[in-house]
């Protein structure tokens, strides 16, 4: 019969220390992840037991119209994280400016185009929206009619410009709204039974309602996850 090697003390000692430490190594074993989507202004109460979470989500998209657009709202988890909004469009008669994209998470705007006469676009068309994250932006107005409205965008993205004629009846293009910045399972440090106040960054706001509206930005997002 062969005879049996085993590990010698030293060894075994080793191979237990490992295993005990496999919980340290792998905090999640034996967790479920949970998940709160905020879409509106709250409050998230950490769990007792919870140090750390993980954001997801972006600040308001912007937007333009026959006037500049307004910059989307900034998105903040109390005074540990800020995701800002996109830049508003600008309007112009040469085709209007496409607002800046809120940060690395975010898309700029695209530039409305000029009236130019006999081009493959005549009547100049507005830019397209910035996206951000998961989320798409709206579309330009456009097409072969003075007063084309603009596609609104979807959570955090830039809504599309608008075109309109003025009193020259030259069209004005009006840039796209920049998305806003966004970020992905970003860690934040947390403190049990901690109180934190969530704002959700309002969509960019132009204020004009009439026949060439721009699409109006996305409103911002924001995902809470964590292990318990």
């Amino acid at each position: 019969m062969p005879e049996i090697q085993l590990p010698t003390k030293k060894t075994q000692d080793e191979i237990k220390t490992v295993v005990d430490n496999i919980n340290t190594v792998l905090p999640t074993v034996g967790k479920i992840l949970i998940t709160k989507v905020f879409t509106s202004n709250g409050t998230f109460v950490v769990p007792i037991g919870v140090t750390e979470v993980y954001l997801t989500g972006g600040g308001g998209g912007a937007h333009t119209t026959a006037s500049d657009g307004g910059a989307g709202g900034v998105t903040s988890f109390g005074t540990l994280k800020s995701i800002s909004g996109g830049a508003g469009g600008k309007n112009g008669a040469n085709g209007g400016l496409g607002g800046s994209r809120g940060g690395l998470g975010g898309v700029a705007g695209q530039a409305g185009t000029k009236f130019v006469a006999a081009s493959l676009s005549p009547n100049g068309a507005g830019g397209n929206g910035g996206g951000s994250g998961f989320y798409h932006a709206g579309t330009g107005g456009s097409g072969p009619s003075f007063n084309r409205v603009g596609i609104a965008g979807s959570y955090c993205s830039g809504g599309g410009g608008s075109v309109s004629n003025n009193t020259s009846a030259v069209e004005i293009g009006g840039g796209g709204g920049g998305g806003g910045d966004f970020i992905i399972d970003f860690p934040v440090t947390v403190t049990p039974a901690q109180i934190i106040n969530i704002t959700i960054g309002a969509a960019g706001i132009s204020g004009y309602t009439g026949s060439a509206a721009a699409g109006a930005g996305g409103p911002g997002i924001l995902t809470v996850k964590w292990w318990e």
